[in-house]
């Protein structure tokens, strides 16, 4: 029998070792004062959202169930960033840089993936219209 954590690809090492660093990230941008009141308003709501026991797509539907969490706050990450700003983004961050460019493409690539519309609107909103 082969022990598990021997057997992980340096990959696999530096994306598992991302998810408490994004944690911490998020909840430091959260408390930074020059970071917009509404990102932090719109991650919190992801956040609600993904927690909350009501979904446009259910759970219980395989893959899509979850993909929609996942699209909604990588959307919210990702306009967290871009509102802080590259700089303020790497002062929070914990791990090594290459890891937050890593996670930041694949925050991306997640919010490419919710709707235009939505993006549109949500975009409008955090602008003041």
């Amino acid at each position: 029998m082969t022990d598990m954590a021997s057997s992980r690809s340096p990959a696999v090492e530096k994306a598992l070792t991302a998810v408490p660093n994004l944690v911490t990230l998020g909840y430091r941008l959260m408390k930074d004062p020059r970071v917009s009141t509404k990102h932090k308003v719109f991650l919190g709501a992801a956040l609600g959202y993904v927690v909350a026991p009501v979904d446009f797509v259910p759970d219980f539907i395989p893959f899509l169930g979850r993909a929609d969490d996942l699209m909604i706050l990588a959307f919210a990450l990702n306009a967290m960033f871009e509102s802080a700003g590259e700089a303020i983004v790497h002062e929070h961050w914990d791990g090594t840089g290459d890891v937050l460019e890593i996670v930041s493409g694949v925050i991306e690539w997640g919010a490419s993936l919710v709707p235009w519309p939505v993006r549109r609107a949500v975009k409008r909103y955090l602008r003041g219209f």
